[in-house]
């Protein structure tokens, strides 16, 4: 199945860019195959309108903000940020503004450095980060970038946890140590939790951002399906128990590409001169995953008898189930 053939997913809030990449000047976004604007008022607070003038089609996100409303490039239009028509320049006074000259009106909120937007009908709670919400966590922000992969696919190679002695052979990962012991699935409504131990490998690079010696090291994952397309791992070293906390977000762009975005939570208090050396760890690990993850094709099986599974695939097995009951699946 398709990210577009999944409605209730519009409901949820998405990251569209960092809260410092926005300003007065309108931001072009994009997501569910559709076109959106994100813009601040003289206020500094962030708005979310439809990305087309119904007058003649102008994209608003080319235009400018005037009186905290958006002027459409083409004619000058202004909407407010309820998505109604405030004014039109060549329009004499007194006469009235059509009913019909009005934008989509969009929720938009900001939390944790990102500016989140939803374009549901009936928007969901923002997602709530519990280590963000604690003093003792330092936020770190790693990555946002465009994978031309489906928002689905990345979400489920996160919940795998077989893929790691594979796909990162080559940093994290070993191979010569690929057994797991894993807890059981536990489920509440949508959101989906489970715990790993595995081996991890432990390079140069490991050793100098986590503080953790010899050539492996025993790590256990509290993973956690916080919405559809939001991830979060609690990584959770035995040897020293620093924690380094994994935070995923899939804004589905269209069915075949996906903003991608990463931020973490440490509990170690890093310097600010070690958060380049730890995010370039996590980076590369995700270059391994994109690198896999694009070339598989976005159609997500939803039904299980579709693949083959083992006793590994609980995770991902149970995400397919959760994509299924909220596309109204049986």
């Amino acid at each position: 199945m398709l990210v577009s053939e999944i409605p209730a997913l519009r409901n949820y809030f998405y990251p569209v860019c960092y809260s410092s990449d926005l300003s007065k000047e309108p931001k072009h976004v994009r997501l569910f195959g559709e076109d959106f604007v994100v813009y601040r008022d003289s206020q500094g607070t962030a708005h979310g309108l439809s990305d087309r003038c119904p007058h003649r089609g102008g994209r608003l996100s080319q235009g400018w903000v005037v009186n905290d409303c958006l002027a459409c490039p083409y004619h000058g239009w202004e909407y407010a940020s309820d998505g109604k028509c405030t004014f039109i320049p060549s329009q004499e006074a007194g006469i009235p503004i059509p009913t019909r000259a009005k934008v989509g009106a969009f929720p938009v909120e900001e939390r944790h450095g990102l500016v989140w937007m939803c374009v549901g009908d009936e928007p969901r709670e923002m997602p709530y980060f519990t280590e963000l919400e604690d003093e003792g966590y330092t936020l770190i922000h790693e990555m946002m970038d465009v994978w031309q992969a489906s928002a689905p696919r990345i979400v489920d190679n996160a919940l795998d946890v077989s893929h790691v002695a594979w796909v990162h052979r080559n940093s994290i990962g070993s191979n010569a140590n690929n057994k797991l012991e894993m807890g059981e699935v536990s489920r509440d409504g949508l959101n989906l939790k489970f715990s790993v131990t595995l081996v991890a490998q432990v390079n140069e690079a490991m050793k100098n951002i986590n503080g953790v010696t010899g050539e492996t090291t025993r790590r256990t994952t509290h993973a956690e399906l916080v919405q559809p397309l939001i991830f979060r791992g609690r990584l959770v070293y035995e040897e020293n128990g620093l924690v380094h906390v994994l935070y995923k977000t899939c804004t589905p762009i269209d069915n075949e590409n996906t903003l991608f975005c990463q931020f973490i939570a440490r509990n170690d208090n890093p310097a600010p001169e070690r958060w380049e050396s730890i995010t370039a760890v996590d980076r590369l690990v995700q270059s391994e995953d994109r690198a896999l993850v694009e070339h598989i094709e976005p159609d997500f099986p939803l039904e299980i008898t579709d693949e083959v599974h083992t006793k590994y695939d609980k995770m991902t097995v149970e995400y397919r189930r959760v994509l299924a009951e909220l596309a109204g699946a049986r």
